[in-house]
């Protein structure tokens, strides 16, 4: 036929003319009329294509080979009727997913491959009328990315932006045989931003009185939550919960799988649990082309078991966790039956399993039913029954749910933790899927809940190509520098966190405490491993790396929230006694830890957005009261007497505009220093959706920000002198002359790192001598410490900051000391310092 005379062009290697010259013939033929071509044509018209090929090819000139000997059939006639597009779609089987990090979409397409082998390598039921149903992953939205109206998905059922399920068509009668949905919840309980639409329309339908309460009564649902239990137990997978909840209220029969709602701990292990059941449910069920279902009773499963498992090997070749929970179980009868049978009791895939039973019927030898095996109603096309027997299965059916969570959830949740339990008893943070994702990024761990990273800094330091901004602003040698955490928890889920939203997140340090000794001496070891490590890398000097095995600063801001360690107070002053100093951040949502915390070298204080609204978006804090929290941190630095810092994390479009509330804030927590950085990319990621052109700053609007937020405070005290600031403007070269215009303020801009996009704010009192006094005079702090005293100030420890360090210098903050190494077209090229 076609591919036969396509065959000469190809034999002759000019595929791109056949393809050309095909698309030019089929155009002509549709240019004289686009008739119908009946089954008994269809070989004239394949020779009539290929005697115009040949002629194409003749006038070319390009000799052509006979074409394979063999004879050219018409297509057969159909053998029946094709079905109709609104049959079509009644036996299908749709994977419904909601996702924010990509999590549900990964599982939705794991199901999908369950599933389709599970449908292919079953024997076919030999009931009339009975199809092999196509199955669809399809995302839940209302609108494609660009806020238009959803188009209709390819007939490939491939996963694209098309292929989008709305609620119209969710509530179409002849729509869908079986639904699973596959869903995670976002911040407030509610679904995924890009599905929310989605959330508020299925919900006006569940709540409209107009739609009627069985429009879902012909289908079969199941559905699989991904939440995070640290946000308490109201909002625990909610999205999920609701989307049972009004699936149900629409007149959706009882769930063929009890709905299963995990935590990222353990949603690999419930996730096996819950397809596994989900696969023997679709293994005893058969799908119509009517849309109906009907579902093998129990004793049907066992009288054919036997004989099935002789007639094909296939089964053998299943998956292991499917073949060592093949024990029969009838969830539905069929549907001439229309009512429950009594199975409570009976061992259940979710038993075998994970071990353990999570139902309330009681079952031989003391087990409980999780729900999985308990007989369901069938409802084909009739409105949901109000009988006793449907109210039973409704109550056993809600009960389950909560068995099955109870599977998930460890008895951890902050709102019921006892910070009096003895940490012995707790699990350990890092669990090995955990240790796994950290590991891979570069971490070296530390006992149960640490971990150590080697900055980038660092390396370019040991170089000789430069240091942070903190070598900048603070004196920090950063090939010196480690960076740690002794708590790789958060309680937030900042959009911005370069660690990817692996790290678990709670209200409490709900873990295994490791004690402080351990924590620093495992994390030098681990920090000294990998400086060996730097040893042959250009630029690596002896003399830089024998420096860089002495440890003198620990950044307490890698990841998580290090004020959450119970012993941080004693870990900080073991830090102390070394000599290492101690940069302390933390993420104001934690007031009293922050009360009781005992003098560090500095403390930050992030503040990522000056509203509750902005604040929320960007930080997606666990805690409900987190802008109240927030306050009462700023309030407490307030009444710190060591170096306090504001540090600020600018995002382009999240809470770069409203100066004059962070003014406000400022005017609260009265700080020393203001860090104020752009955000910095991370690349690509699932569960951020920042990107270079629109969310990262320019190091000119960072310094925009900082001047207008440093007027805005001027403007709030008009009658505020700084005398020491009125120099001699033909002062020396070490000399800082601040301009007119700018002096009489609490705030100036005193430093820069262009390097890193970072500019410093200091308050007036560490202008003197003609000088900025922003540097930390180190051995005079342990001096301090060691002496007892308690009353000692920020100003006690401070040190000259240099010309090349402050804001304006022709150096824009790089040390003239380092080789500054600029890539210009893919090579690097040593410049001088200065440039």
């Amino acid at each position: 036929m076609i591919g036969c005379a396509l065959q000469l062009l190809v034999s002759a290697g000019l595929t791109f003319v056949a393809f050309l010259l095909f698309n030019c013939l089929a155009d002509s033929a549709h240019a004289r009329g686009n008739v119908a071509v009946s089954d008994t044509d269809a070989a004239g018209n394949a020779d009539v294509f290929s005697r115009q090929v040949r002629a194409e090819l003749e006038q070319l000139g390009v000799a052509s080979a006979p074409p394979t000997a063999g004879p050219v059939q018409s297509a057969p006639p159909p053998a029946e009727k094709t079905p109709s597009p609104a049959a079509a779609a009644a036996v299908e089987i749709l994977i419904a997913y909601a996702t924010q990090s990509q999590n549900s979409l990964a599982l939705a397409h794991k199901l999908f491959s369950l599933i389709t082998a599970q449908l292919h390598t079953s024997p076919m039921r030999t009931a009339e009328a009975a199809v092999c149903p196509l199955v669809r992953v399809m995302e839940m939205r209302e609108e494609d990315s660009n806020g238009s109206g959803a188009t209709a998905v390819d007939s490939g059922g491939r996963v694209g932006s098309k292929n989008v399920c709305r609620v119209d068509t969710l509530l179409e009668e002849n729509r869908y045989a079986l639904i699973i949905f596959i869903v995670s919840t976002y911040t407030d309980g509610l679904a995924p931003p890009r599905s929310r639409v989605f959330e508020a329309m299925l919900r006006d339908a569940f709540e409209d009185h107009r739609v009627p309460r069985n429009a879902l009564g012909r289908k079969r649902f199941a559905v699989f939550g991904l939440g995070d239990i640290a946000y308490g137990e109201a909002r625990f997978n909610a999205f999920a919960k609701n989307l049972h909840e009004w699936c149900r209220g629409l007149g959706a029969p009882p769930f063929v799988v009890p709905p299963v709602y995990a935590t990222e701990a353990k949603a690999q292990s419930l996730f096996r649990i819950f397809s596994t059941a989900l696969l023997k449910w679709v293994s005893r069920a058969t799908f119509h082309s009517d849309g109906t279902v009907t579902v093998q009773k129990k004793s049907e499963v066992a009288v054919t078991g036997s004989a099935a498992a002789g007639a094909t090997g296939v089964r053998s070749r299943r998956p292991r966790s499917v073949a060592a929970t093949s024990t029969a179980n009838a969830s539905m009868t069929s549907a001439a039956a229309g009512e429950a049978l009594g199975n409570e009791g009976v061992s259940c895939a979710c038993q075998q399993s994970s071990g353990q039973s999570c139902g309330n019927g009681a079952g031989a030898g003391g087990e409980e039913s999780c729900g999985c095996c308990e007989a369901e109603p069938a409802r084909n096309g009739v409105a949901a029954s109000k009988s006793d027997d449907d109210d039973d299965d409704a109550n056993a059916e809600k009960d389950s749910m909560d068995d099955v969570e109870d599977l998930v959830w460890d008895g951890t949740d902050d709102a019921d933790f006892d910070i009096n339990k003895d940490p012995n008893e707790l699990p350990e943070l890092i669990y090995p899927k955990l240790r796994q994702s950290l590991e891979k990024q570069g971490y070296r761990l530390v006992g149960s809940h640490s971990g150590v990273k080697l900055c980038r800094w660092t390396k370019s330091m040991l170089r000789g190509r430069g240091g942070c901004y903190k070598h900048t602003f603070y004196n920090i040698n950063s090939s010196q520098c480690m960076e740690m955490t002794p708590s790789l928890a958060c309680a937030n889920k900042c959009i911005f966190c370069w660690r990817h939203h692996t790290n678990p997140v709670s209200r409490h340090f709900r873990w295994k405490q490791d004690p402080p000794e351990l924590l620093i001496a495992q994390g030098m070891a681990g920090h000294y491993q990998m400086i060996k490590q730097m040893r042959g890398v250009p630029g690596v000097t002896p003399e830089r790396l024998a420096a860089a095995m002495q440890i003198r600063h620990c950044a307490l801001s890698l990841v998580g929230e290090p004020i959450m360690y119970p012993q941080i107070n004693r870990f900080c002053a073991l830090l102390h006694q070394q000599h290492i100093s101690s940069f302390m951040v933390t993420n104001a949502q934690f007031p009293e830890q922050l009360r009781d915390l005992k003098p560090v070298v500095q403390l930050y204080l992030s503040i990522d957005a000056p509203t509750p609204e902005e604040l929320k978006q960007i930080d997606r804090p666990l805690f409900e009261d987190y802008w109240d929290r927030c306050l009462s941190c700023v309030k407490e630095l307030a009444k710190k007497r060591q170096r306090t810092v504001f540090r600020l994390t600018l995002v382009n479009q999240y809470n770069t505009d409203n100066v004059k509330a962070y003014a406000d804030l400022v005017e609260m927590g009265q700080p020393d220093f203001i860090e104020v950085k752009g955000v910095t990319y991370c690349g690509t990621s699932p569960s951020s959706t920042l990107n270079m052109k629109d969310n990262v700053p320019r190091h000119d609007q960072v310094m925009g920000f900082c001047k207008a937020l440093c007027a805005e405070m001027a403007s709030r005290h008009p009658h505020y002198r700084t005398p020491q600031m009125d120099g001699d403007e033909e002062g020396g070269d070490d000399v800082i002359v601040i301009p007119a215009e700018e002096r009489d303020r609490p705030y100036h801009v005193a430093c820069e790192h262009e390097h890193s996009c970072c500019v410093l704010i200091a308050l007036d009192k560490f202008f003197f001598g003609g000088r900025w006094h922003t540097w930390i005079d180190y051995e005079r702090f342990y001096d301090l410490v060691e002496s007892g005293r308690t009353d000692f100030t920020s100003l006690d420890y401070a040190a000259v900051t240099p010309a090349w360090a402050t804001c304006n210098s022709k150096e824009k903050g790089f040390d003239p000391e380092q080789t500054r190494v600029v890539r210009k077209n893919g090579r690097p090229t040593i410049v001088t310092a200065s440039c």
